[in-house]
């Protein structure tokens, strides 16, 4: 007689947890183990689980059943049907074939019926990581720190520290870094609990670009485990566990200048449309930036075709005069992620990297971005 187990849900509520354990499964896969969606049914209650061996994603839903089963289903094939459905009562029913580990998924609505291929596994037994470090966050606030960072990682596969964010834990701040080499961003927000002594871990800018997508709670909490190598994010019923980079990231402090003469105040605004604009003139990307006076003069030409642009802002400066270039994406990039109507913009030398931070009464560097200039025909 064939083993057969079911349990009943709606489209939609099974929709949500797999599409959130799906980020997890990579595109192409020659390992059959990760291009499933891992069902765990107990009464009442199915967790999934998708993972890629480096981070898994785990989330529970409510179904009706009182039976107990392991299965896995393709990811992509589950979730296709998924979507393609109307919100509708869904019965699934397993059935293993005999002396097996291979069985059927029968899937019943009010319209049709469905055959998927499964897979019976063991019971999914999760290594527990001994955690000693949680926190936890306004998930407003968390996700605000990753914004303001994550585009500044690098591609670079050769460079894997600088493919994720620097998270800096001291005192009750936590502090966000990323770099690629051109430009730099740190990021400082309050926690609510004191770290006496300092951490460092480095999370994958992926993993942390998946939590973007998926946070639909309150809060989120952090947890680091005790040998900083794996960090697991918890938010309402989201379970996100990931490796950490272990490689050590570059010493930042070091590229951060202290000794900027010159500074301009400007509404963010402005320099920004400003640099959309006139940086579309380019040939190569580059936009050049001359301040006399309390003018600030942006520039940029196309050579080959005859084209040009150039534009006057109304500024506060105080300094010599100065020419520098940027490539306009990075500076186009380090004022979007600027929220406050003023922004400062400290400068040394045409050759100096330059910061943008907000503009604030007090000496407040909660947000800083620096920018390395690029060399210009004068």
């Amino acid at each position: 007689m064939l083993e057969q187990m079911k349990f009943t849900t709606s489209i939609r509520q099974l929709q949500d947890p797999v599409n959130k354990v799906a980020q997890a499964i990579p595109a192409k896969t020659m390992d059959p183990r990760f291009e499933n969606v891992h069902l765990s049914i107990a009464p009442g209650c199915l967790t999934l689980f998708g993972t890629d061996g480096e981070l898994s994603i785990t989330s529970k839903s409510d179904v009706d059943t009182v039976d107990s089963a392991n299965i896995g289903i393709n990811a992509r094939l589950l979730q296709d049907f998924l979507r393609s459905m109307y919100d509708t009562s869904v019965v699934f029913t397993i059935e293993r074939q005999e002396i097996s580990d291979h069985g059927i998924v029968h899937i019943s609505t009010d319209k049709g019926k469905y055959k998927i291929a499964c897979l019976f596994e063991s019971k999914m037994e999760k290594y527990e990581k001994n955690y000693d470090i949680s926190l936890e966050f306004q998930t407003a606030e968390f996700l605000d720190l990753i914004q303001k960072t994550i585009f500044a990682c690098s591609v670079d596969g050769m460079r894997p520290a600088m493919m994720g964010i620097l998270f800096e834990l001291e005192g009750n701040t936590i502090t966000g870094v990323s770099t690629d080499g051109h430009r730099l961003v740190r990021c400082r927000k309050s926690i609510s609990i004191d770290i006496p002594e300092k951490q460092k871990i480095v999370v994958p800018a992926r993993v942390l670009s998946i939590l973007q997508k998926l946070s639909q709670y309150e809060s989120i909490t952090m947890f680091l485990d005790s040998d900083r190598r794996f960090v697991r994010f918890i938010s309402g019923n989201l379970i996100l566990d990931a490796s950490l980079i272990v490689e050590p990231y570059p010493n930042y402090d070091a590229v951060i200048p202290v000794e900027h003469n010159k500074y301009a105040i400007i509404e963010r605004s402005l320099i920004y449309d400003s640099v959309r604009r006139v940086g579309r003139f380019s040939s190569i990307g580059d936009i050049k930036m001359v301040i006399e006076g309390q003018i600030m003069k942006l520039s940029a030409e196309n050579i080959n075709d005859g084209e040009a642009a150039q534009e006057e802002l109304p500024c506060m400066y105080s300094g010599e005069d100065i020419i520098i270039g940027f490539n306009s994406k990075f500076i186009e990039a380090a004022l979007a992620h600027l929220d406050d109507k003023e922004i400062r913009i400290e400068l040394k030398s045409p050759t100096t990297a330059v910061i943008f931070k907000p503009n604030l009464e007090i000496e407040d560097n909660r947000l800083i971005i620096l920018v390395m200039p690029v060399r210009i025909n004068n």
